[in-house]
């Protein structure tokens, strides 16, 4: 089995896909799911902020659960399915480095999502040395377990479409669109699309993994692929005019 060649645009909007999809995960699903689950009120949902009354452990680690979660199923389906692996693999690496992302960034911020739970747990240093380290081993754990899938799938030779640039490419216009996306955000745009952006920098270590050499390749069908890329266009669209300007009550 062999994949596609794809064009730029549809490279370009599977990162999209997959940032939308990674953002929806954690904080419509997880945040909002465990808010509701916990009889909390959500007070704002965006794709960069969430807010909840009262607030709750359970609703802060939500988010980076439900992407540990569903990155982890979706790895289940990676060796399965015919979704493409060049926008599985990224749903994947962006759902699981998050989850370790928001471990690191709780480590130096005030309101991250482990913040409180680490609390109940340890305080002061040493409760950032734990989310330090935490972070780090789940980085390395995550970054080990894609770059077997990679090595294996370099042995089959079916891995031409992820090569380095290619998820270089689709990176680069995920993290664009996450800041475009935060920039809808009226109360305050500029940092909103700041904080979309530090999401999509949890996953920077997905340009590091051993990218496969072997290239075997066939031509993509451009119908198909028009087709893909209106509907993603369209979708983040509506994103943007939801999670983009956020939902309150």
């Amino acid at each position: 089995m062999t994949e596609k060649k794809y064009s730029p645009f549809t490279l370009a909007m599977m990162g999209v896909l997959s940032y939308m999809v990674a953002d929806v995960i954690h904080e419509v699903i997880g945040h909002g799911g465990a808010c509701l689950v916990t009889g909390n009120k959500i007070k704002l949902l965006t794709s960069a902020y969430f807010k909840s009354s009262p607030g709750n452990v359970i609703v802060d680690i939500g988010g980076p659960i439900a992407n540990l979660i569903f990155g982890g199923l979706a790895f289940i389906l990676l060796k399965k399915t015919a979704i493409p692996k060049i926008l599985l693999l990224q749903v994947i690496a962006y759902n699981l480095f998050w989850f370790s992302g928001t471990i690191l960034h709780s480590a130096i911020s005030k309101t991250g999502d482990w913040t409180f739970a680490i609390k109940e747990v340890s305080s002061g240093t040493s409760g950032k040395f734990i989310l330090i380290v935490a972070g780090i081993l789940f980085y390395i754990l995550f970054i080990r377990i894609l770059n077997y899938y990679l090595a294996d799938a370099n042995n089959k030779s079916q891995s031409n479409s992820l090569q380095r640039q290619n998820i270089l490419y689709s990176f680069s216009f995920a993290s664009i669109a996450a800041f475009a996306t935060g920039l809808f955000f009226r109360p305050d745009r500029i940092h909103a699309a700041f904080e979309c952006l530090l999401e999509m920098a949890a996953s920077l270590p997905i340009l590091f993994l051993r990218q496969p050499v072997k290239s075997n390749i066939t031509n993509d069908k451009n119908t198909k692929s028009l087709f893909f890329n209106l509907i993603i266009c369209a979708i983040f669209i509506v994103f943007c005019l939801t999670l983009g300007k956020g939902i309150t009550p």
